[in-house]
């Protein structure tokens, strides 16, 4: 096989790759959704696997909420004004691949009484 052939296979491949390559990992964030509260080892292990090939877990707990950053899915009551707009916990966490946004993390946020009221 010449070389132009062989660089042009290679090239006729990629986006083939590219396309399984985000069909699996896909796949495993749905996994790891479904199993995050059934078998928390299972969670940990496909983060781990996602992570070896380049995408990473996003949890924001603790965090101030920005919601061009996160999902708001739910609120949780506080009295603490230094909570207040502050994710309490993830309900489902993002990934990101590389540089890629691949989704939001869904997440519960402290909101104080006093804001309740106003609304």
């Amino acid at each position: 096989m010449s070389g132009r052939w062989k660089r042009w296979m290679r090239r006729s491949r990629r986006p083939q790759q590219v396309g399984d390559r985000d069909a699996l990992v896909s796949i495993c964030m749905d996994i790891a959704d479904r199993r995050q509260d059934v078998d928390s080892g299972l969670w940990q292990r496909m983060h781990r696997l996602l992570g070896e090939v380049g995408v990473r877990a996003v949890v924001p707990d603790g965090e101030p909420f920005d919601e061009k950053l996160f999902e708001a899915v739910g609120r949780a009551d506080t009295t603490d004004e230094t909570l207040q707009l502050t994710v309490q916990s993830t309900r489902f966490c993002g990934y990101v691949d590389g540089h890629r946004l691949l989704r939001k993390p869904q997440v519960i946020v402290y909101r104080t009484e006093e804001v309740l009221r106003d609304a």
